[in-house]
């Protein structure tokens, strides 16, 4: 798949955000904490220093049945966001 470039502009879920134009991604392989817990605070305010309006690369895996596409994110420098997302939701 293409790798597109974007400034996510809301968290969704303590592994996904929305973007400018509606669109929803998921960090591919990770699980969102359960809805409503501490541990989905803590990982969408971690999740929100990692991608709020900033540029992220992401490329999309697959779409789900909800239309949100799963992708590896990634800075423009290269950092890998899902593996840094990955390692905080370890820590939970």
């Amino acid at each position: 798949m293409v790798v597109k470039v974007a400034t996510p502009v809301e968290i969704v879920d303590g592994v996904s955000f929305r973007l400018r134009t509606d669109q929803i991604v998921i960090l591919d392989g990770l699980t969102a904490p359960p809805k409503s817990s501490e541990k989905e605070k803590k990982a969408m305010a971690k999740l929100g220093e990692l991608v709020l309006k900033k540029k992220v690369a992401y490329e999309g895996h697959s779409i789900d049945a909800f239309g949100r596409t799963k992708a590896s994110v990634k800075y423009e420098d290269g950092t890998d966001v899902n593996r840094l997302m990955g390692e905080f939701l370890a820590t939970l």
